[in-house]
């Protein structure tokens, strides 16, 4: 594994543009499409390994699909954003998610789409939590206070996939770009207070800002680069790639406080796709962690067991 302080270089602005924005909101539609290209040519690269690959095209199939047919209404929208915005204990939570009937749904419309194709075991665990609300709730509750370790990982990728589609749809609807800064410089999502899947270096009109991208309702907020993500120190980065210094797809770590984050440079590919391009790539993650750092964020597809 290749290691280097300065792989990476501080942020800089493309001329022309008159400002950062501290947040990027999703276009669901492409980002779900794009999402699908990528898992499917994951797929297609394993051959006969594929199978969950080709199992989590389906899922965001069923995410596109639903949310095309049933928008995330304005008043609901309302009501999640008004949740996001309070910190709420586990029985607040639960009692909160139970008025909120569009994730259920969503969840149920999911596991409509999924279970076919899964072990008959697993699809009936999935449904059978579809019919208890309550228990249905007390999961979801278990997961967006990220104690992962309460949930079966099965069930948590569906859950959060489902979650997913209104958050996203909340957040979208009711953006903002009027931010404290000290909201964008946390290691957990401005918008809703999930962890990131990985760090991203964007390319075009935002050639070289660095951006993460939230494991939950799909923004990106700006953090300057060169930094660590978790304990903000930027006196022991240093950037691994496995082949050369120019890989798309890096990890940067911090010696600080021995963390780590998957970086994606879309600068050099901006075909890769965050969620799908991690999941592909975590023969990275394996070489990082016997060194003995340890992950910052979640890949909704691939939850800890």
């Amino acid at each position: 594994m290749l290691h280097s302080s300065d792989i990476v270089a501080p942020d800089k602005r493309t001329p022309g543009v008159a400002k950062i924005d501290p947040v990027i909101f999703p276009v669901l539609d492409k980002l779900y499409a794009r999402r699908i290209q990528r898992l499917s040519t994951q797929a297609d690269a394993l051959g006969e390994n594929g199978e969950y690959f080709r199992f989590l095209v389906h899922l965001v199939q069923a995410q596109q699909q639903y949310i095309a047919q049933n928008p995330l209404g304005p008043d609901e929208a309302a009501t999640v954003r008004t949740l996001l915005d309070q910190k709420r204990d586990h029985a607040h939570l639960q009692a909160s998610l139970l008025n909120i009937p569009y994730w259920q749904a969503a969840y149920t419309a999911l596991v409509g789409q999924v279970a076919p194709i899964l072990p008959s075991s697993v699809g009936d665990k999935l449904a059978a939590l579809s019919a208890d609300k309550e228990q249905l709730a007390h999961t979801a509750t278990h997961l967006l206070h990220l104690d992962y370790s309460q949930v079966d990982a099965g069930v948590s990728v569906v859950l959060w996939a489902a979650l997913s589609t209104c958050w996203a749809q909340a957040v979208s609807l009711g953006q903002t770009q009027d931010l404290p800064p000290s909201t964008t410089q946390s290691a957990h999502c401005p918008c809703c207070n999930a962890p990131p899947v990985a760090s991203l270096v964007l390319g075009g009109a935002r050639e070289g800002l660095r951006y993460l991208q939230c494991s939950l309702c799909e923004a990106r907020w700006h953090r300057v680069r060169a930094v660590c993500v978790d304990c903000s120190s930027s006196g022991q980065i240093e950037h691994w790639t496995l082949d050369d210094a120019k890989s798309a797809i890096q990890i940067e770590t911090c010696g600080d406080c021995t963390t780590y984050i998957k970086t994606f440079r879309l600068d050099y590919d901006p075909e890769l796709e965050a969620v799908a391009d991690d999941l592909g790539s975590l023969s990275l993650d394996a070489a990082i962690e016997t060194e003995g750092f340890k992950r910052v964020g979640l890949n909704p597809f691939s939850f800890p067991v």
